[in-house]
């Protein structure tokens, strides 16, 4: 279901009409501040940790809120740390945990490689910390600071629990129900989004209630029942929530030298007295925080599954991306395509995925890794084990053939085609660029880039929204340009709720607001653009916007770059009556004309684009003196503009007057 104001929660007898006791509280931002400010840095003791990209945003958002002296919904101060590094920004969280704090961090990519020796011991010390993650690309040919999993997936084998979120709402949705099940099982955490993809999109979400993380998380010192055997032996009947190890008052041993005679011991007896119980706590937790919010997840998510024989299985915020192209499949061309989302990574939820994947004909898995010295990629190794197991023990009679793809390295984009394009090879036998064809026996793609192996549809649909506003910003880095993209963002977003409220789109039980207008605004994020060219993109609609990649089909264009035709064609994908509003001093008509390349004038009369002028810097000049402050302003006035030119004031019935 919509992770936006879900009235009602979905169970599979049907959709059962209750009004959750927390539905959340209605915000524009992004992914790294709902996570950190809105809901670490309001539940936990504790921030340990050292900047990185993308995820340096939530670390400095849990120190704004440690600085301002903020408590936690316990009433308890907090504690932020910035260490001198990554590998001591992990075991100082690591320690910290277990004097009975609940801790978190904040991390990707090189951060996760340079404390990776500190993963390991944590979970044998009951460590219950948590670890947020931005996933981004490792280093490898060359340095990128965008999306991939291949950071997340060098953290499998180091005994922590691996959640992936494929929206930011789940990202600080399961920031609650990880922590809870850390405290139960006494194993740490991993919560990973995708890097920029999703900590840096600004969408509209649900904050976290006070009440509902008292509720469902309890205080760390309360006294609870000990839920397994194994935690009986070790504290009795009862313990505290969060164990104090490191007690001064009650010592305990961990993390001893151990020889031949014990250090195998103690690994084995993990496996059965601490890691066989996990998945419980995570169907109970997933169980119990959809009867208190309306938002369901479980250990995997299922999309246009029933009756589909070939399935997608992937992780992050690619599977909202493959579940609009599903919609297309069904609604132009009548195939069923289903879509898999995994929540849960480790432990790895056997039969789960056995029951969800088993009767299918088609398997394709898309991962934003690639381990080119194996045979396949990580989740798609893990998800060919268990259904071979599955067929060991004559659970299922055939195994479904399974796809190995790879997409979006370093944030490449991830466009409709692309999906399109592995469908077709699958279920069409269309053939890959060198020709090879699944008929023939090949299981493995590229998609979005010119390769031998790489396959992309005919088609181009943008899958938007019917009713979409697409926008495109051109500008300079350094220029304000993302910060202008976010205030446009959160405009939009307040506007949802003036809208809402005006026309009657309000629960008048609980006040909550029903999202009328859906707002998507991602960066082409970048340290090394600055005085170099950059863009930012936004999607204003009446439904929920699935698609997060370049826009080749805009409305609006806002040129904010004088000389963006010197460099680019900053009408590329413009639709037809789009307005494009350029950054000049020019005031004649001719003038503009000519300062357009002759080569795309055509397209501008043919698509009957109407082209607007606007002297940006002018009015940043009338606002301030500081030259610094001009340039950052300028792209300032191009926000009235976009209203000015589009049809969104008209479409949604608001008057100038009430606008301004």
């Amino acid at each position: 279901m919509s992770a936006i104001n879900p009235t009602a929660e979905k169970t599979s007898r049907g959709t059962a009409a209750v009004t959750p006791k927390y539905p959340g509280i209605r915000t524009t931002t992004n992914g790294n501040q709902l996570v950190s400010y809105y809901t670490e840095a309001r539940l936990a003791d504790a921030g340990i940790f050292y900047p990185i990209t993308p995820s340096t945003e939530m670390g400095e958002l849990f120190q704004l809120s440690f600085a301002q002296g903020e408590l936690n919904v316990f009433g308890n101060q907090k504690v932020a740390i910035e260490t001198e590094g990554e590998h001591a920004a992990q075991g100082g969280a690591i320690a910290m945990s277990l004097t009975g704090k609940r801790v978190v961090n904040f991390t990707s990519a090189q951060g996760i490689l340079y404390g990776i020796e500190q993963y390991y011991h944590a979970p044998g010390k009951l460590s219950t910390m948590v670890l947020e993650v931005a996933a981004r690309a490792i280093t490898k040919h060359a340095l990128n600071v965008h999306c991939s999993h291949d950071d997340v997936y060098t953290t499998l084998d180091t005994g922590w629990i691996v959640l992936f979120c494929k929206d930011a709402q789940q990202a600080a949705d399961q920031a609650i129900i990880l922590r809870r099940v850390t405290e139960l099982s006494l194993n740490p955490g991993i919560n990973a989004q995708d890097g920029f993809l999703t900590s840096h999109l600004e969408r509209t979400f649900l904050i976290p209630e006070a009440e509902l993380m008292r509720e469902y998380l309890g205080r760390a010192d309360d006294i609870i029942d000990c839920p397994t055997e194994a935690q009986r032996s070790l504290f009795g009947p009862k313990r505290r929530r969060v164990p104090e190890c490191v007690d001064l008052k009650s010592p305990a041993l961990i993390g001893p030298v151990q020889n031949q005679e014990h250090y195998m011991q103690g690994v084995a007896s993990r496996r059965n007295s601490f890691v066989e119980p996990i998945l419980d706590f995570l169907e109970e937790a997933y169980d119990d925080f959809a009867r208190l919010t309306g938002r369901r997840y479980g250990l995997l998510s299922e999309y246009n599954t029933d009756g589909a024989e070939t399935v997608f299985v992937s992780l992050g915020s690619s599977a909202e991306n493959i579940e609009a192209a599903s919609d297309y499949l069904a609604e132009t061309r009548g195939e069923k395509a289903g879509v898999i989302h995994l929540n849960v990574l480790r432990p790895f939820p056997e039969k789960a995925v056995v029951e969800a994947l088993a009767h299918r004909k088609n398997i394709i898995v898309l991962e934003r890794a690639d381990d080119q010295l194996a045979m396949e990629n990580a989740l798609a190794r893990d998800i060919h084990s268990v259904l071979y197991r599955a067929r060991k023990r004559g659970d299922i009679s055939t195994l479904p053939r399974i796809f190995n793809g790879v997409y979006g390295l370093g944030s490449r984009d991830f466009r409709p085609e692309d999906t399109l394009g592995a469908w077709d090879f699958v279920t069409a036998d269309r053939p890959r660029q060198d020709g090879k064809r699944a008929s023939e026996g090949e299981s493995f793609i590229y998609l979005g880039i010119d390769h031998p192996y790489a396959v992309k549809s005919d088609e181009t649909p943008s899958l938007l929204p019917e009713g979409a506003i697409a926008t495109r910003l051109h500008s300079i880095g350094g220029w304000g340009a993302i910060t202008t993209g976010k205030n446009l963002g959160e405009i939009f977003g307040q506007m949802g709720a003036y809208i809402a409220k005006r026309d009657g789109h309000v629960d008048p039980d609980t006040g909550v607001v029903h999202e009328v207008l859906h707002v998507s605004a991602n960066p082409k994020y970048g340290s090394e653009k600055k005085g170099a060219p950059t863009n930012y993109f936004l999607v204003v609609a009446p439904d929920r916007i699935r698609v997060n990649c370049d826009l080749r089909h805009v409305n609006v264009v806002l040129c904010c770059d004088p000389k963006a035709f010197t460099h680019t064609n900053p009408l590329n994908g413009m639709a037809e009556n789009g307005a494009f509003i350029w950054e000049s001093s020019e005031t004649d008509d001719a003038s503009v004309w000519e300062r357009i390349p002759r080569r795309l004038r055509q397209e501008v009369i043919d698509k009957n684009i109407q082209i607007y002028v606007l002297n940006g810097f002018n009015i940043a000049k009338e606002a301030t003196d500081r030259e610094d402050l001009q340039y950052r302003m300028q792209g300032n006035a191009f926000l009235g503009a976009a209203f000015g030119v589009s049809s969104f004031l008209k479409d949604n019935n608001i008057p100038d007057d009430e606008f301004l």
